[in-house]
């Protein structure tokens, strides 16, 4: 059964009504890993894009030489 984290949010100045957020949860037998140990890791998107920018400069070269 999953558990639920609901938070409800009431301010007469900003809203007419109080409102609701419901987020579902379930239990998985992933391991943890903390935010901070991701945070601002850009190493695949980087090595991505180098590896496209390098396949399409090896084209170009290729092609130069035809």
């Amino acid at each position: 059964m999953p558990d639920n984290l609901r938070r409800g949010v009431g301010d007469p100045t900003s809203w007419t009504a109080l409102w609701t957020v419901l987020v579902l949860m379930t239990k998985t037998d992933q391991a943890l890993h903390e935010y901070a140990c991701h945070e601002g890791n850009c190493s695949m998107a980087s090595s991505l894009f180098c590896a496209c920018a390098l396949g399409a400069k090896e084209a170009e070269l290729s092609e130069g030489s035809r």
